[in-house]
């Protein structure tokens, strides 16, 4: 039996994808490099004095999800498509957040002080009254419960049973018997095995780069000139006409200044 002796050999399997797929969807590559890149620029040049405490945790939050987006964007283009779900439904789960703390501050006070308490018991400052307290006020807002405040019942039940269940099926594909990575188990890249895999991804991860932009507009359109917010609405604009009618993720149960529904983005 011939063992791999070194990660050369897997170097080039990876290298061979990321090329040849940035070959084969070249407009979805070349968008999201826009995209990703665009929105790092809007998180740099964003006047950071000033800043309350809310609006420095969501452009914090925005950060985060230029940095996963980009990491997706490297992932899914080299092949390794489970690694990316994982982070396509962190920023998926980033944006309602965003959003929960947007529009509900007792939301932002409860997850603040969730986060203070968190330091205080990995500084060994702790017992049991507080782990119990800990827990309540982690229950008291929990994920699905802060979707189901924020959105009606029927999109509330598309995207977390549907949206937020396929990304999470990705983020544990093994379990599901899915592997759509470079290289595969049957030692085949994604590339060969399943090309049209690798398109989807790219198209989701567009759609969440829009949707990042879009919660940035919603978090900080009063800090950004009318020139920024028409150049972001034109690179969101060029990305809803290439991926698949999609409802955007700003709630409807809540009066914000930008939405996107079906392409047609206010």
């Amino acid at each position: 039996m011939c063992f791999m002796k070194n990660y050369k050999p897997l170097d080039r399997q990876y290298d061979y994808v990321s090329s040849q797929s940035r070959l084969m969807f070249s407009q979805e590559c070349g968008l999201l490099e826009d995209m990703i890149a665009f929105s790092f620029a809007r998180y740099f040049h964003l006047k950071k004095d000033g800043l309350s405490d809310l609006e420095q945790e969501l452009a914090a939050l925005f950060y985060r999800n230029c940095i996963y987006l980009s990491a997706t964007y490297r992932l899914v283009t080299s092949g390794l498509l489970d690694p990316a779900g994982n982070n396509l439904r962190t920023v998926f789960e980033t944006i309602i957040w965003q959003y929960a703390y947007l529009c509900e501050n007792e939301i932002f006070e409860n997850q603040r002080e969730i986060s203070q308490m968190e330091e205080q018991k990995l500084a060994g400052e702790w017992s049991g009254t507080k782990e119990r307290k800990l827990q309540n006020l982690r229950r008291k807002y929990s994920f699905q419960k802060m979707m189901k405040n924020m959105y009606s019942k029927e999109t509330y039940e598309n995207f977390f049973f549907n949206q937020y269940w396929v990304l999470s099926q990705k983020s544990h594909a093994s379990v599901f018997g899915v592997n759509n990575n470079t290289p595969s188990m049957e030692g085949k890249t994604t590339l060969e095995k399943n090309p049209k895999e690798l398109q989807k991804n790219l198209s989701a991860a567009l759609y969440f780069c829009a949707e990042s932009l879009i919660c940035f507009l919603n978090c900080f359109s009063k800090r950004l000139s009318q020139d920024e917010i028409d150049l972001s609405l034109k690179k969101i604009n060029q990305v809803n006409q290439i991926i698949s009618p999609t409802a955007g993720l700003a709630p409807d149960k809540k009066n914000l200044e930008f939405t996107v529904k079906f392409r047609e983005i206010n």
